[in-house]
């Protein structure tokens, strides 16, 4: 057999170029727990009978859910159930919490808003790879006029199509198409886009805003810093600032030695849970970025990260 010649990073590089929908699919297992996960591996298969499939991982702590029910529902994602998009992919405890939920068939949950629900017969389970394919009957649907579909395309939850793919024809956009595949500010916005994607998924998991990651790889690559240089450094303003500081202490990551004299003089640094927690987060930014600039030379790595700091100069 030949060899692939691409690493598993690569082809989910490839994969990511093919925009999908969004769906959310419940089941319950033998005890009557909810269980449900965010997926964009589902399609269509036949209309007579009406078939559907889609896919989950072979580690999935979720696989004997679904492997066991009888029945699960599938819900197409609207726009503005992104945050739901987002809750059903993380590690939340409690994925249903505060939800309200219908009983389907085979008493799996439904979702409320929607675009569409398909609640299915599990007919038929296949193990192919790493993943085992679902073929589900579907027995009832439940569909809303003129929804508009929350998309995933590169890793990323979309509301509307990136503005790159309304770009593949110009001249359907005329001359600002050519300005803004030049514009720096627009450029620049992507790139930060393709950079964080990943990451995104990291901080979410470890219960990390931006701007606290922010703080916390300052003040890790840094000496400890005063509120007023802490605030230059994070590009945030003071008062912002100086109330997420003292969330980030109640928290356990900061500490802050005070100036009795002048506030904007207390001294901030982080505590050994705060560095803990900023080194693993920066070990995995590094290996992300590794993976995003991948596709480049190493002089050309340099000379971009050399230009960038010339611009922020």
């Amino acid at each position: 057999m030949a060899e692939q010649g691409f690493s598993s990073d690569q082809l989910r590089q490839a994969l990511g170029h093919f925009a999908t929908g969004v769906t959310i699919i419940t089941a319950r297992d033998a005890t009557g727990k909810a269980v449900g996960l965010t997926a964009s591996s589902f399609n269509s298969v036949s209309l007579e009978p009406p078939l559907v499939l889609w896919s989950l991982g072979a580690r999935a702590a979720s696989l004997p859910t679904f492997l066991e029910a009888s029945h699960y529902a599938i819900h197409v994602l609207q726009a503005d159930q992104r945050h739901l998009a987002e809750r059903f992919s993380s590690r939340v405890a409690d994925r249903f919490a505060g939800l309200t939920l219908g009983d389907g068939l085979g008493s799996a949950p439904l979702l409320q808003g929607a675009a569409a629900v398909l609640e299915c017969h599990n007919l038929r389970r296949h193990t192919e790879g790493d993943h085992v394919v679902f073929v589900g009957e579907v027995k009832r649907i439940e569909t809303q006029a003129q929804a508009q579909p929350l998309l995933y395309h590169g890793g990323r939850f979309y509301t509307e199509l990136p503005m790159g793919a309304a770009l593949a024809n110009p001249q359907a956009s005329g001359d600002s198409a050519e300005f803004v595949d030049e514009y720096l500010g627009y450029l620049l916005g992507q790139a930060n886009h393709a950079v964080y994607k990943d990451f995104d998924h990291d901080l979410r998991e470890a219960g990390v805003s931006h701007i606290e990651w922010r703080v916390l790889a300052v003040l890790i690559t840094k000496k400890p810093l005063s509120v007023t240089e802490l605030s230059h450094a994070v590009l945030s303003k003071q008062p912002t600032v100086t109330k997420l500081v003292q969330r980030m202490v109640a928290l356990g990551w900061l500490q802050i030695a005070d100036d009795g004299n002048d506030q904007r003089k207390s001294v901030v640094s982080a505590t050994r849970a705060g560095l803990k927690l900023g080194k693993t987060l920066i070990a995995h930014a590094r290996s992300r970025e590794t993976v995003q600039l991948g596709h480049l030379a190493a002089h050309e790595r340099d000379l971009l990260k050399a230009l960038l700091r010339k611009i922020k100069a």
